[in-house]
């Protein structure tokens, strides 16, 4: 019986209280923001619908025909598909938890040499891995700097 009376008079002084109403606004507010940025967002983002950096960047890559595991023409390809399953595992290798070595991303790209040869190395990436060497990339060189390093590497063969 003294919580009930407690808590009806703790009421009726919120009733009273002018600053409630924005209070309560604020919180209101603030959930729809948490909700938008941590849960619709990511998803947005993730689906492709919305245009987030991270998917500007792995179209940039993916619009380049070298990793489209597709692409390559059995006649222009220059390595072995056991060397191209070596290069896939070394970009695996590549990304870390903690640390990822970019000069591994970096190599492998450079030995690749043509857009045949680093199409079959995505072709055996997603064969092994389940996932697009696009995406793969994108996700562990997130960083300007070594995306146009990306870029300029791909520019080169």
């Amino acid at each position: 019986m003294v919580g009930a009376i407690a808590g009806a008079k703790a009421a009726e002084g919120l009733a009273k209280n002018k600053a409630t109403p924005y209070v309560i606004g604020g919180v209101v507010l603030l959930g729809l923001g948490l909700t938008y940025f941590g849960v619709v967002r990511p998803i947005l983002c993730a689906t492709g619908i919305a245009d987030c950096k991270k998917g500007k960047k792995m179209r940039d890559i993916m619009n380049y025909k070298g990793f489209d595991p597709n692409y390559s023409r059995s006649s222009k390809v220059s390595i072995s598909h056991d060397r191209a399953k070596k290069l896939a595992k070394q970009i695996k290798d590549a990304g870390g938890v903690f640390n990822d070595d970019e000069g591994g991303f970096y190599s492998v790209l450079e030995e690749a040499g043509s857009a045949d040869n680093l199409s079959l190395i995505a072709r055996m990436f997603t064969a092994k891995y389940k996932k697009s060497l696009a995406e793969y990339i994108t996700y562990y060189l997130d960083d300007k700097g070594e995306m146009e390093r990306i870029k300029d590497i791909i520019n080169s063969y």
